[in-house]
């Protein structure tokens, strides 16, 4: 069964509130039946010290423990609310007395049980005349409770109790039922913004709740509201740009084959070539939409094996050494030496998708250098031997705007806003979705011109060991 957030809280309130009472009730109760027996202690301890002097100058005077010579010493100390019990070296009873009058051993054991288990239970104190005992004494308060005045400071004091705890579960209860409605108003007016929030709509979130809690929780609701708003936009423009994408080429198409189709254009081997150039140019966007949604993917998984740093320079090389000849671009592929002098290491990774990474970035790169510029791609180890990462970086002359920057990495973006250049503005996204598999990082600046060097514009990539 359910509750509430105010039936969980009021409750909860309750129980401490009523374990901590019954916590204090239960140390007062000790508290109260300790303090009672260390008082009856104390007033044993101190008939003792009162009476054995006595008894013993009573048995000098007497010249033996006379029972009615005694009794007339301890006359004047005689209460109804002690007994004394005198025992000869044998242990017999000489002299008892309760409330204050003198019994007999049959009284005594008629409410006590027998003497000898009661004294048992009650070891006597010796008196002494001198250093010679000369008999046994056995004398107690009767109780704390039988004294009326102590009945009266304990009825007091329960009464006190009853009165102050009644008090307090009260309080309690009005404590806790305006807690728990503040806190079940509070936490229902958040429930009630985030069931009806919409990341188009303005809904209001409270703010300055008087709790830390609820305060990020609203802080959360709108940063969610902001990511969502910001992936609705961007949804939107992925929407748009793939339209505008594959319209465009499957436009071409369809009119040139209405053409064809029509016998307007004659179905030449150009003709026909621009047209596979077009179905090529769809199948690609096609397939690297597939295939970023694949890396963006949670079930992603790659397998890092080592991965030979000359190997990995020489195969893009070899790549694109070719394509940028014919733009006249000066290309080159190189190892760097760290701070200490020592060339790169294996390092671990999945060759092929950083391979895919690396040429995305590189084929961006020769697309936006002009003709006799150059593209580096050099790659160096950075770090301690605990904490080590490849760093590779593809540096190419040109710039690229300020405003750019942020939105380089996003899906179908282009600084070309005509959208004439090649590409389809997904060659990065999928570069940055292969570094996060490889729990790497990605990011791109512009390196500042220089007396030697034109303005540049530098992609690193960090790959932790």
């Amino acid at each position: 069964m359910k509750h509430t957030f105010f039936q969980q809280t009021f409750f909860g309130y309750v129980a401490v509130a009523a374990a901590v009472i019954a916590l204090m009730s239960a140390v007062f109760f000790v508290a109260v039946r300790a303090s009672i027996s260390s008082w009856n202690a104390d007033r044993k301890e101190d008939f003792e010290t009162i009476l054995e002097p006595v008894i013993a100058q009573s048995y000098r005077l007497a010249g033996e423990l006379s029972p009615d010579h005694m009794e007339r010493a301890l006359n004047p100390y005689l209460t109804d609310s002690f007994y004394i019990y005198i025992f000869d070296m044998e242990g017999n009873p000489v002299l008892l007395i309760e409330d204050g009058k003198r019994v007999t051993q049959q009284e005594v054991e008629a409410h006590s049980g027998a003497l000898s288990s009661f004294i048992a239970f009650n070891p006597p104190a010796e008196i002494y005349d001198g250093t010679q005992v000369i008999a046994y004494l056995l004398v107690d308060n009767i109780d704390f409770l039988a004294y009326k005045a102590n009945r009266i400071f304990l009825s007091t004091m329960e009464k006190a109790l009853a009165i102050g705890g009644t008090g307090a579960i009260l309080c309690i209860l009005i404590l806790s039922l305006t807690s728990a409605s503040a806190l079940s108003r509070k936490t229902s007016a958040i429930s009630d913004s985030i069931v009806s929030f919409s990341p188009d709509k303005e809904t209001p979130l409270p703010e300055n709740t008087g709790f830390e809690e609820f305060d990020r929780i609203t802080q959360s609701v709108q940063m969610l509201r902001q990511r969502l708003r910001a992936e609705a936009n961007l949804r939107r423009q992925w929407m748009q740009d793939i339209s505008h994408d594959l319209r465009t080429p499957i436009t071409a198409v369809q009119m040139q084959l209405e053409g064809i189709a029509d016998g307007v254009l004659q179905p030449t081997p150009e003709r026909l070539h621009t047209l596979f150039s077009e179905l090529k140019h769809i199948e690609r966007l096609v397939c690297n939409l597939q295939d970023l949604s694949r890396f963006e993917s949670p079930e992603m998984q790659i397998t890092p094996l080592p991965v030979q740093p000359e190997l990995f320079l020489s195969n893009l090389y070899d790549r694109f050494s070719y394509a940028a000849g014919i733009k006249q671009i000066q290309f080159s592929c190189t190892a760097q030496p760290d701070t200490q002098g020592h060339l790169p290491q294996p390092f671990n990774a999945d060759e092929l998708l950083l391979q895919r990474c690396v040429s995305n970035i590189i084929q961006n790169a020769l697309q936006h250098t002009q003709e006799h510029g150059a593209v580096s791609v050099t790659l160096t180890q950075e770090g301690s031997s605990g904490a080590r990462s490849t760093v590779i970086r593809i540096t190419n002359t040109g710039s690229i705007s300020e405003s750019d920057i942020p939105h380089i990495f996003d899906r179908l973006y282009r600084g070309d806003k005509s959208r004439s250049t090649e590409g389809n503005g997904l060659g990065l996204s999928i570069a940055q979705a292969i570094v996060a598999l490889h729990n790497g990082t990605i990011s791109v600046r512009t390196l500042p011109k220089t007396e030697k060097d034109a303005q540049r514009v530098q992609f690193s990539v960090h790959l932790p060991s």
